[in-house]
Formats: C-alpha cells, sequence, structure tokens
C-alpha cells in the first residue's frame, strides 16, 4: 500500500493554537497560508475590475471615434470622369429650352437681277426707263419721258412693298390714292389670279384709267393696272404701271416685260 500523509497511527500529537489576533479575523484551521477564505470572490472581483476596465476603454474609444467622426462632414466625392453632372429630367415637368429664332436668309437666285427691291425681290427696267428723280417717293419708281417734251413723261412703273396689308387691300389702297389727284377715274372690277410663282400665296389685279389735267394744255388720257403678290413671309409687293393713251398700244409690252421679271425673281 502506497504511504498515507499524516500523523502516525496510534501517536497523539498536541495541535498547535493559532495566534490569536486582536481585533481581527485570522485564517481558519486548514487553509493554506496564502489563502484566504473568500479568495475565490476576490479573483472573480478582479476579473469583474479587469473586463469593466477593458469594456471602458473600448467605450471610449468608441464615443471618440463617433465624436470625431459625427462632427466633421464628409467633403462630396470628386465626380469621375465620364459621369454625368445633370439630373435626368423629371417626368413631365422638364421643358427643353426653345430655339432663338432665327432671321430667313436671303439669297440671290438666277432672276435676281437689275434693280433690287428688298425681300429678295428684283427688277429689270425695260429699256429708255429712268430712275424717278424725286426721291421723297416710296418704293421704287422708274419713268418714261416723252420726246420733245421735257419733264413730261408717257408712263411710269413703281414699285412698292409692305407687312401690313395682303395682296387685295394693298391693291386697292394704291388705286385709291393714285386716283385722288386725277379726273373721271375708272376703276375696274379686280379679282384673285392665279399665282405665276409657287414662292406666291395670293395674287390680286385690278385696272383704271384717269384723266390727267395739264395747266393750258390739253388734258391726257392715261391707262393702267395695279398687281399685287403676297409670298408666305407675309410680305406683298406691287406694280403700279400706268401708259398715255396714246402710247399704250405701242408700250404696254414693256411694263409687262418689266412685271414678268419681277414675278420670276420671288
Amino acid at each position: 500500500m502506497s504511504q498515507q500523509y499524516g500523523p502516525p497511527q496510534n501517536q497523539y500529537q498536541q495541535p498547535v493554537q493559532p495566534p490569536q489576533h486582536q481585533g481581527g479575523w485570522g485564517p481558519g484551521p486548514g487553509y493554506p497560508a496564502h489563502y484566504r477564505p473568500g479568495g475565490r470572490k476576490n479573483r472573480r472581483t478582479q476579473w469583474i475590475v479587469i473586463v469593466g476596465a477593458v469594456l471602458a476603454v473600448v467605450l471610449i474609444a468608441t464615443g471618440a471615434v463617433l465624436l470625431v467622426t459625427s462632427g466633421k462632414k464628409d467633403n462630396p466625392a470628386a465626380p469621375v470622369a465620364g459621369a454625368t453632372l445633370t439630373p435626368a429630367p423629371v417626368g413631365t415637368m422638364y421643358t427643353p429650352p426653345a430655339p432663338s429664332p432665327t432671321e430667313t436668309q436671303i439669297t440671290k437666285g438666277p432672276y435676281d437681277k437689275g434693280v433690287e427691291i428688298g425681300g429678295g425681290v428684283w427688277f429689270t427696267p425695260a429699256k429708255g426707263w429712268i430712275k424717278d428723280p424725286d426721291t421723297t417717293r416710296s418704293g421704287h419708281s422708274y419713268l418714261l419721258p416723252e420726246p420733245g417734251r421735257p419733264g413730261a413723261i408717257d408712263g411710269y412703273f413703281w414699285i412698292r412693298q409692305t407687312k401690313l396689308m395682303g395682296a387685295k387691300q394693298f391693291a386697292e389702297h394704291l388705286v385709291d390714292v393714285e386716283s385722288n389727284n386725277l379726273d373721271h377715274v375708272v376703276i375696274g372690277k379686280g379679282s384673285f389670279r392665279p399665282c405665276p410663282n409657287k414662292a406666291l400665296k395670293l395674287c390680286y389685279a385690278t385696272n383704271y384709267s384717269a384723266v390727267v389735267p395739264v395747266k393750258g394744255k390739253k388734258p391726257v388720257v392715261f391707262s393702267g393696272f395695279v398687281q399685287a403678290f403676297e409670298d408666305h413671309t407675309g410680305q406683298t409687293t406691287a406694280t403700279d404701271a400706268a401708259l398715255q393713251r396714246e402710247v399704250w398700244p405701242k408700250r404696254k409690252q414693256e411694263i409687262l416685260n418689266m412685271n414678268g421679271t419681277l414675278v420670276r425673281s420671288f
């Protein structure tokens, strides 16, 4: 058998009395000198203190991080190349910008020859017709001088433009203005005519005859016509032409030709 620890059998040993401590608790019987009652509880308390201290350190560190990150706003990230900075339109609330209005570009065509009237319209004066020296008249006026009578004319060809009146209204207005200083005015029945150019929207024509009083001489009888051409831009161009009755059969083709050069230039 193995040897048992303890005092020898059948021998009596006087137990040793522990010293008495005044005013305190000493160690109990049988405990080693390094161990005290309640030591297990003390170790558990030590672990709680250690764990609590570690947890406090972690919480303090976490709070510091939160304090730093919450007190400072993040700067927005710089846009990456290729990324769009324009927000997409939302539903029907997006209205694209309207293009700026542009003025119609007028170019010179193959029939734009002679005298430029304006708005892309031209005409070619017939041979023998001269520019009216009176610059106070509006538009463009050309005269046919009467041979042998300085200052007298056999006819005139007058071109005027407006955007305030249509073809019919402008033609009738010109006939009315022309007849103010004439005698025995007879105005024919005006009517719309087929337009000879697709660039024209409306074409209107009328004719008239009148007597021009001449002081100390025989009155001069004139026959003439007014044609008005309204194009698709809203501009109306009118020709007002007249000839003395005596030269009408011979020279009327000249004013018809001048009128034709103007119509072709639209």
